[in-house]
């Protein structure tokens, strides 16, 4: 009799364990995705010169968003638990009403990247940015304007696997993008984006 309690208790114990492995496992395998997104956009200090800039992007549930950039440089981190998700950036440009003649340098750099865990605990990540970002001259307001009138955003849409394409965002005036216009962000960039330190993420790309 003795012998059977106890057999009985360990059966109840090893099914315990059992269930509760089995429901853990589980829980680990249907976990949400952990997703840190980043914008990043920097211009030369004679774009603030002659234009206002807002920045327009989608925020970590997809709405748009609008900032005043009042630096040469502006950053947003956002964070998620939701995949797929499509991120978005754009600078719009107002030149401002009263420009003289001069030798004015202008450039415009757009970042959209991403690091992902997935559920399954693997690491993704990329980053795409607009590539025309080199010094153009512009000698009037004429030809201020019509600089302006040309930035693209930069929108990446990110499936479950972790994987990103480029694609197009609507925010309303928007240049028509040019998907050889944009390259993927190279792993130093992207780590400093993040903060990560090079040598301990590059070597593994």
């Amino acid at each position: 009799m003795k012998k059977s309690i106890f057999m009985t208790l360990a059966a109840v114990v090893v099914c315990g364990l059992a269930l509760t492995l089995f429901t853990q496992c589980n829980k680990d395998k249907n976990k949400n995705p952990e997703v840190k997104m980043m914008y990043y956009v920097s211009v030369s200090p004679d774009v603030l010169s002659v234009a206002d800039v807002e920045i327009n992007y989608l925020d970590a549930t997809g709405a748009q968003q609008k900032e005043i950039l009042t630096d040469t440089a502006w950053k947003k981190p956002l964070e998620t638990n939701t995949l797929p998700l499509t991120e978005g950036v754009w600078a719009k440009l107002t030149p401002k009403a009263s420009i003289t003649d001069g030798n004015y340098q202008l450039s415009l750099r757009t970042v959209a990247a991403y690091d992902a865990i997935l559920s399954d605990g693997t690491n993704a990540h990329d980053g795409w940015e607009n590539v025309n970002s080199d010094i153009t001259i512009a000698q009037n307001a004429e030809e201020i304007a019509a600089w302006c009138a040309q930035i693209p955003a930069v929108a990446i849409a990110i499936d479950k696997e972790g994987s990103s394409e480029i694609t197009q965002v609507d925010f309303g005036g928007n240049y028509d993008y040019d998907p050889s216009g944009y390259k993927s962000t190279l792993c130093v960039g992207w780590c400093w984006l993040f903060g990560y330190d090079p040598e301990e993420r590059c070597e593994k790309w």
